[in-house]
């Protein structure tokens, strides 16, 4: 693996951009190899490099020039790894406890139940189709703007418009009904 001098990263330490994009240069690609074997998802990956350096740069203040970089940047990105495991492996655990369905007290409110989710999904089906789509992605599918993103071929900030656009519809659609909970649950879970 190649290095960085100790030059390189004094200058890096004092706040030298191009003393980081030489950084970065050398050390993004082991970095994003490390992640990839750990996370096997391209696009998680590439989200751990881009903090792992982010990081880099807020704490530059704190390197040790006289030991070798890689074994920071190496420990850094592991721990952005086994951290994005575990907020996945909780997400799904969270998600697969909710069973709304055992929460319904009886018939009555299970029908209700029922009657409100069939109105909510014809209401998503009359969105526009990429707001459709943006919306399904984050919502049913639990994936982030950049992945979404990414998945459509669209900016991020274009995945937050249709998602925002989207979730702005069906509070105007449901705001009659005096289901509060119920809004809250499938709008932001």
């Amino acid at each position: 693996m190649n290095r960085v001098s100790e030059d390189i990263l004094y200058k890096l330490i004092r706040g030298n951009r191009a003393a980081f994009n030489t950084v970065y240069e050398v050390y993004s690609p082991a970095v994003f190899d490390v992640a990839f074997k750990i996370l096997r998802d391209r696009v998680s990956a590439e989200e751990v490099v881009q903090e792992c350096f982010v990081k880099l740069w807020l704490n530059r203040e704190v390197i040790n020039p006289a030991y070798e970089l890689w074994y920071y940047l190496y420990v850094m990105c592991k721990r952005l790894c086994f951290n994005v495991l575990r907020n996945e492996r909780v997400a799904k655990e969270a998600v697969q406890n909710i069973n709304p369905i055992a929460a319904v007290n009886d018939v009555e409110e299970g029908l209700h139940y029922t009657e409100l989710q069939n109105l909510l999904q014809r209401h998503i089906d009359n969105l526009p189709e990429k707001q459709r789509i943006a919306f399904y992605l984050s919502r049913e599918k639990g994936l982030s703007h950049q992945e979404i993103s990414y998945k459509m071929g669209i900016s991020q900030n274009t995945v937050k418009n249709h998602i925002s656009q989207a979730l702005k519809y069906l509070r105007k659609k449901l705001m009659n009904i005096d289901y509060t909970a119920f809004l809250f649950f499938f709008l932001f879970f």
